[in-house]
């Protein structure tokens, strides 16, 4: 076992069990199966079955290292994360930094920012600042050296380790590079977080919009500082071209957190009444977080039928409401309504149903099968057609079928026929 083997058979599954063929196989007691494969070397059932023995105690904990350690002690980085996460949440902190501590001395960005974060836990500010401060030219380090060490005493110094303020390429589809990076945001939360929010709001309002182009990320960052720090008029004198919808849910969530609610009901109510999905989103979520649940559905049904055949994402949410509302009936019927009138893909109203079938306590029929664990939707067409896809989710997803129909070996014969031999299959 060695982090370059490991690192192909996550991304090809050769002579792995598949996650999600993992799960079903847990789900339905085949545990000697995972058993046996774990002990071959296989991550994906090794950490199925640390997951659970993680949640049982003392001794489920110690079950849980002995399976991912041998993974770890390579240096493959999904190993590592997985072990001293767990450490980490079972108050280990030394024995999750002594495990980060080689992989972050070889530079890996994610260890070192993982190290950080313990280190800050355990107030060793030094150490944080001398990790982090000789790579603030990587962004995600810089940022995570402005959350950790900002306002404790050594901000001169951290100031003086930060890449210049620049927006970066109007192109955002043009070559990255770490000389072109975004640092507005950065500098603004060091602002921030040092109390100087004046600065930090004029440092984003200036850069809102460059050379005619408007940054979203600027705005909406600009948006919640001023909603964090209850600047209201600030919020309502937000230019409407330049980022106006991010004011607008600022400041509704601004309303709402002061107990203002007729008024965040109205200001959402108008832009979604004129046809604004995103503010109709909001409202929903406004009126249903305050008992209004019957107003947010008639508010997202109305936003769904102006969306057309592009509504789905507003009928995961009016699904959830529905359901909140103890109306799940309701939620499949306007479901297989929209389905029928608009069409879409069957994967993700397999999905949505299953999804309202499965929170509000129904049986999953066959039609969502994919209800057995979350997250995962069964393929449409036969097992025949299955077959003759040719590619691995194909595979996999025949695969999960034998083992729901309580044909587990025979769902690992044809993973091993479909994915260990290389090139048999297509991505």
């Amino acid at each position: 076992m060695d982090r370059v083997d490991l690192e192909h058979r996550h991304r090809t599954y050769d002579g792995w069990i598949p996650p999600t063929v993992a799960a079903l196989l847990h789900e339905h007691g085949h545990h000697d199966i995972l058993r046996r494969a774990a002990a071959r070397g296989d991550w994906f059932c090794a950490r199925r079955l640390a997951e659970v023995a993680a949640g049982s105690g003392p001794d489920g904990r110690a079950t849980a290292l002995a399976l991912l350690q041998p993974f770890a002690a390579t240096g493959w980085w999904p190993a590592v994360e997985t072990v001293a996460g767990l450490l980490a949440e079972w108050d280990r902190h030394d024995e999750a930094i002594a495990l980060l501590r080689p992989l972050a001395g070889t530079g890996h960005r994610y260890a070192q920012r993982d190290l950080a974060r313990l280190l800050a836990r355990q107030d060793h500010l030094d150490e944080v600042i001398a990790l982090l401060g000789p790579r603030a030219a990587d962004l995600m380090l810089a940022e995570e050296l402005v959350e950790l060490a900002a306002g404790r005493g050594r901000d001169p110094e951290i100031a003086a380790l930060l890449p210049a303020v620049g927006t970066g390429p109007t192109d955002p589809f043009g070559p990255w590079s770490s000389d072109a990076a975004d640092t507005v945001p950065l500098h603004a939360r060091f602002l921030e977080l040092r109390g100087r929010i004046d600065e930090a709001v004029r440092l984003l309002a200036g850069y809102v919009r460059v050379d005619g182009v408007v940054y979203a990320d600027h705005a909406e960052q600009l948006a919640r500082l001023l909603g964090r720090h209850g600047r209201e008029a600030e919020l309502r004198a937000f230019p409407a071209d330049d980022g106006g919808e991010y004011a607008l849910a600022a400041l509704a969530q601004l309303l709402e957190e002061q107990g203002r609610i007729p008024e965040a009901v109205a200001l959402l109510g108008q832009p979604a009444g004129a046809g604004d999905p995103h503010a109709a989103s909001g409202l929903a979520e406004l009126l249903a977080r305050h008992g209004r649940h019957h107003e947010a559905v008639e508010v997202l049904w109305s936003a769904v039928e102006t969306a057309g055949g592009d509504g789905e994402w507003l009928m995961h949410l009016l699904c959830r409401v529905l359901v909140g509302a103890g109306r799940a009936e309701d939620a499949l019927d306007r479901l297989d309504d929209y389905c029928t009138r608009h069409g879409g893909d069957p994967r993700e109203q397999a999905l949505m149903k299953a999804e309202v079938m499965r929170s509000s306590g129904l049986a999953v029929d066959a039609e969502a099968e994919q209800g057995d664990f979350p997250g995962q939707v069964d393929f449409p067409g036969s097992d025949e057609e299955l077959l003759r896809s040719g590619t691995v989710d194909g595979a996999i997803a025949l695969a999960e079928r034998l083992v729901r129909r309580g044909r587990p070996q025979q769902a690992l014969a044809h993973l091993r026929d479909r994915l260990d031999a290389p090139g048999s299959v297509r991505g």
